[in-house]
């Protein structure tokens, strides 16, 4: 499943993301509930992992916009220290549908993820013909990417990237304003974990940076997030300025 992790903790945020991809899940993770309604609006996730206490808003907030805008069927599962009964039944009220006491515990977590998973529509049958859909193509701002030809561009022009790095790009794009994890990138791109001192990663990424000009002129900014990741953020014309 694709699972957006709305955590403001990084050592809690990093274990839940550990958990969750080491079963197979596409994560992505969130600091501030802003952070990840403004992610909603161009990104689609099957399952949300909120906490209930945020620097910006509550997880009551964000599930009372999750189900007052999002037509699609959006599962939400709390993870909260908050143990009364009380608060449980509130969240649950909320629009939640399911509730978890930190800290995460892997077997636990894992369960009730995978009875969430059980809601979800079956996935259509596969065929020989690759059919491109909205999830093959992403627009932000002068950046255009298509996955099914490999190709990306900068304001109409060609950008030429190696596969390995525009799977990257693509990842970070998608992932626009949410970290990605550097385990994340090495399972999507390499399909494995690489030796957490080897350089290749950041060689790769210092190449997307440098070909895609991922810089304040071209509204996006490329952050690294020490011991996490790295997030790339779309910025107004005023902020780019």
């Amino acid at each position: 499943m694709r699972i957006a992790i709305l955590e403001d903790d990084p050592a809690e945020a990093a274990l839940v993301q550990h958990i969750l991809t080491g079963a197979g899940h596409a994560c992505t993770l969130f600091g501030a509930g802003t952070q990840l309604i403004d992610a909603l609006g161009s990104q689609r996730f099957d399952l949300l992992v909120l906490d209930w206490m945020l620097p910006d808003m509550t997880g009551h907030d964000v599930v009372n916009w999750v189900r007052s805008h999002l037509s699609a069927q959006v599962l939400v599962l709390f993870l909260s220290n908050r143990a009364l009964e009380e608060n449980i039944v509130l969240a649950l009220m909320a629009g939640g549908d399911d509730y978890m006491v930190k800290p995460a515990r892997r077997a636990e977590l894992l369960a009730r993820v995978h009875a969430l998973a059980r809601r979800l529509p079956a996935p259509q049958a596969e065929s020989n013909v690759s059919v491109p859909t909205a999830d093959d193509s992403i627009e932000v701002g002068a950046y255009r990417f298509n996955r099914i030809l490999k190709q990306a561009s900068l304001r109409g022009r060609p950008v030429e990237l190696k596969p390995k790095e525009f799977d990257i790009a693509y990842a970070l794009f998608r992932n626009l304003g949410g970290i990605v994890s550097r385990e994340q990138l090495t399972e999507e791109v390499w399909g494995r974990d690489l030796v957490m001192t080897s350089r290749t990663l950041d060689t790769h990424i210092s190449n997307v940076r440098s070909k895609l000009a991922l810089k304040p002129e071209n509204q996006v900014k490329l952050t690294t997030i020490y011991t996490l990741g790295y997030r790339l953020d779309s910025l107004d014309a005023a902020a780019a300025a």
